[in-house]
């Protein structure tokens, strides 16, 4: 079955997101000879039985009653403006929620979350994280599965352990270190040519200017304390906490960015009834490298949840 194209954007303003076209949500997931170049690689894990307290949110509310809210949380360095291409490309009405993450640990992250939440009126919302906004959904929904609607990650894990750990800890915090040291235009430099990233290239030089302007934005001592709080190597692992996830969960990694896509099924296989789908041609930021393929999971993932 063919990816599910995206519907051209409709009009908004700064406050309201209607995206209009509902009921053209087609399956994603599809295998063998049924998948046409482009479409999804998914795989299921067996069935359920049965969020600094300060955060600078960026919120488009939407102007219909009763609309589903999706929460996005961004990835290291980034902001939730990233998001906004993929809100672009995903149709039917939604109202989201695409915070700046201030927070420099976990429990602060989860605090900020659920504070966005109690001030937004939001009872229970899709939650997608990409990378280390993957590890604050992930935590968030074994903590508070009651609060999600679905749960989407991309190129996301539940913390490195063991060797892995070891050697990552350090290398975070030597970077921290370096930050501080030579400032943010060094560090967006250095960030920029990390291989993990390759495949944005292929969107063409405006967009990595534009990926550029976003990660100088940043304070460098704030993203060091990010990265001795919350990084890769500093976050606990918690992968034992994973089977409290209740949530329809899909595990999204670029085909291309062989570690994600074995911490995706790692944790498919901990999660009850979770899928993994692989984005063809994509590496680690597979929404911002492939935005129009991942929107047409995230609708159908949604939508999935909708019917059930």
């Amino acid at each position: 079955m063919a990816i599910p194209r995206a519907k051209k954007p409709a009009d908004r303003s700064s406050m309201c997101i209607q995206t209009r076209i509902r009921g053209c949500l087609a399956k994603a997931i599809a295998s063998g000879a049924e998948r046409e170049p482009g479409a999804m690689q998914t795989e299921s894990s067996p069935q359920r039985a049965s969020s600094s307290t300060k955060v600078a949110a960026k919120a488009w509310v939407g102007c219909v009653s009763g609309m589903e809210t999706v929460t996005c949380l961004h990835g290291f360095s980034q902001h939730g403006d990233s998001w906004r291409e993929l809100t672009q490309l995903v149709p039917d009405v939604h109202r989201w929620l695409t915070p700046d993450i201030r927070a420099t640990n976990l429990a602060e992250a989860e605090v900020e979350l659920l504070e966005l939440w109690e001030r937004e009126r939001v009872e229970r919302s899709h939650l997608v994280g990409y990378s280390q906004g993957g590890r604050i959904a992930l935590w968030a929904a074994c903590n508070h599965p009651q609060r999600l609607l679905t749960l989407t990650t991309i190129g996301a894990h539940a913390g490195f352990d063991h060797d892995d750990r070891s050697r990552r800890r350090p290398e975070d915090f030597a970077l921290a270190d370096r930050l501080e040291r030579e400032g943010i235009d060094w560090f967006a430099n250095h960030w920029a040519a990390l291989p993990i990233f390759a495949g944005l290239a292929g969107r063409g030089g405006a967009y990595l200017a534009q990926l550029d302007a976003s990660r100088r934005r940043n304070d460098p001592t704030h993203l060091a304390a990010q990265l001795r709080g919350m990084g890769a190597g500093a976050t606990e692992p918690f992968w034992d906490r994973l089977p409290r996830i209740t949530a329809f969960t899909l595990l999204v990694a670029g085909a291309e960015d062989s570690r994600y896509v074995a911490f995706a099924h790692r944790l498919c296989a901990l999660i009850p009834g979770a899928e993994v789908a692989l984005v063809p041609r994509a590496g680690h930021a597979a929404h911002l490298e492939r935005p129009g393929e991942v929107a047409a999971l995230l609708t159908a993932h949604m939508s999935r949840a909708r019917n059930e």
